[in-house]
């Protein structure tokens, strides 16, 4: 049963999907206009630990992550580059691919952008003012706070602090400061001559940040989703208007989970290219290793602050080349196939059942990735134990399906190669998708179970059930 930390509520909740075994997952992505510094790769790992620990246990999962390729940063930044805002932002979206694969993070289903969804977001925009929740200023269109009476109960913001009809143009403010907010924005003079314009029935506008992503995540799952994921920052004020003129044009709950992770701080401050703390992620995966990197991200709980310091990473690799090592003497060991049975063999095996079970339930409990990890870790010492006393290859295969089955969870190891898949377990492997059609979930999970016996590990996703060998 898995159980995820709800912005919403300020609470752990039992994880129910919209749609049995299915999970549709909403993603912030980058505005890309620069090199994404490492911060912003901890909220992008968050989700694909996320979207992983959802496929190991059993769902199919339809993420969709946006790229923001027009906004006041882009446009700004494309004009100082001298470029066009398409040329710049290409680039940076070139970069931002580079990163993910990088940390071996999971490609998303699709990557709308901003800006081949323009249409979609007058149409949303002319709802809300239909409505009567949005209005025309100066050629720009404005959501009226004061129209929306849950607005704030997401971010817990003091509504006694609004400023009931101000208009800000601006898509970021102080916390303090929620005034109304803008949908389109009306192109100035320069945007138009740069041809960064688009006929509304208010006049020629472009996109504000906050509709393009209540734009976008309904275009992919329609009025409501099941999760939507980022960073802490963006709680206030981004998905809180969000929710605001999502559920204001349609009448219906917007998401069921909101899912924050928390900055990424270096050596106890905010990361600042003043202060000489700014790091992007090539530099760092440059000195360490793009495994390595991950490995350092996901040993800290999404929920908590993550202090980037040359010791933690330090401290990172050191536990990373343990599991390392490990992994290449399973391996070593697997080659000298041995049959004979040891005196500690049922001993093993009762406990790698209850290290996989330690495992699992960590990651079910909030994607509690630390005591994942110690589990792992407890199958390191455990392995070592037995590679001491014993090589009996029955034992060993299953020792090491059960560590590529963590390693995989976790995104480590990306670079070993699979192997041709041996045809019985293919059919093992479509039966057990023909009884997940039927809902038929006791043999699906007793199938999964046999398929993991024989050394591999197999996997629900979007695309369809993926089996990977030890």
């Amino acid at each position: 049963m898995l159980k995820l930390y709800n912005t919403m509520e300020r609470k752990k909740e039992v994880f129910r999907p919209i749609n049995e075994g299915a999970v549709a997952i909403y993603a912030c992505g980058p505005t890309v206009y620069n090199m994404p510094h490492i911060g912003n790769y901890r909220s992008f790992l968050m989700t694909d630990n996320l979207r992983r620990v959802l496929e190991y246990l059993g769902y199919k999962v339809n993420l969709v992550m946006n790229l923001t390729d027009i906004d006041d940063k882009t446009i700004r930044d494309s004009k100082k580059a001298g470029m066009s805002l398409k040329g710049f932002t290409e680039k940076y979206t070139k970069e931002f691919f580079r990163g993910l694969d990088m940390l071996n993070i999971k490609r998303a289903s699709s990557y709308p952008k901003a800006t081949g969804n323009v249409k979609d977001m007058i149409s949303l925009t002319k709802k809300l003012v239909d409505k009567g929740m949005a209005y025309e200023k100066g050629g720009s269109v404005y959501f009226r706070i004061s129209s929306f009476k849950d607005y704030g109960r997401l971010s817990k913001i003091d509504l006694g602090k609004i400023k009931i009809g101000a208009s800000v143009d601006v898509d970021e403010y102080e916390k303090d400061n929620p005034q109304d907010f803008a949908l389109l924005k009306s192109s100035s003079e320069d945007e138009i001559e740069r041809g960064i314009y688009y006929e509304s029935p208010w006049g020629n506008v472009r996109p504000g940040w906050h509709i393009e992503c209540s734009a976008m995540a309904m275009n992919a799952f329609g009025p409501t989703l099941d999760i939507h994921t980022g960073g802490v920052d963006l709680i206030f004020p981004h998905h809180e208007n969000e929710i605001a003129q999502s559920v204001g044009a349609t009448g219906k709950t917007f998401v069921k989970y909101w899912v924050h992770g928390e900055h990424l701080i270096v050596g106890g401050e905010k990361m600042s290219k003043s202060k000489g703390n700014y790091f992007t992620l090539p530099e760092v995966v440059e000195k360490y290793g793009g495994d390595v990197v991950r490995y350092m991200f996901i040993s800290s709980h999404y929920r908590k602050q993550l202090d980037y310091t040359d010791a933690f990473a330090q401290n990172a690799k050191n536990n990373y080349q343990k599991l390392k090592e490990t992994l290449e003497n399973l391996r070593f060991a697997l080659k000298e196939k041995d049959s004979k049975s040891y005196p500690k063999d049922k001993e093993t095996l009762k406990a790698l059942s209850k290290i996989r079970k330690k495992f699992r339930d960590a990651l079910s409990n909030d994607l509690d990735n630390p005591e994942a990890i110690k589990a792992f870790h407890e199958l390191v010492h455990l392995a070592n134990k037995y590679l001491r006393a014993g090589k009996n290859s029955s034992v060993l295969k299953k020792m090491h399906a059960l560590y590529r089955e963590f390693a995989d969870v976790l995104g480590l190891f990306s670079k070993v190669k699979d192997e041709k898949i041996p045809e019985n377990i293919l059919n093992l492997a479509e039966e057990r998708e023909l009884a997940r059609k039927k809902k038929d979930w006791q043999k699906s999970d007793e199938l999964r179970e046999i398929i993991r016996e024989s050394g591999y590990i197999i996997q629900d996703s979007h695309d369809g059930p993926k089996i990977k060998i030890v």
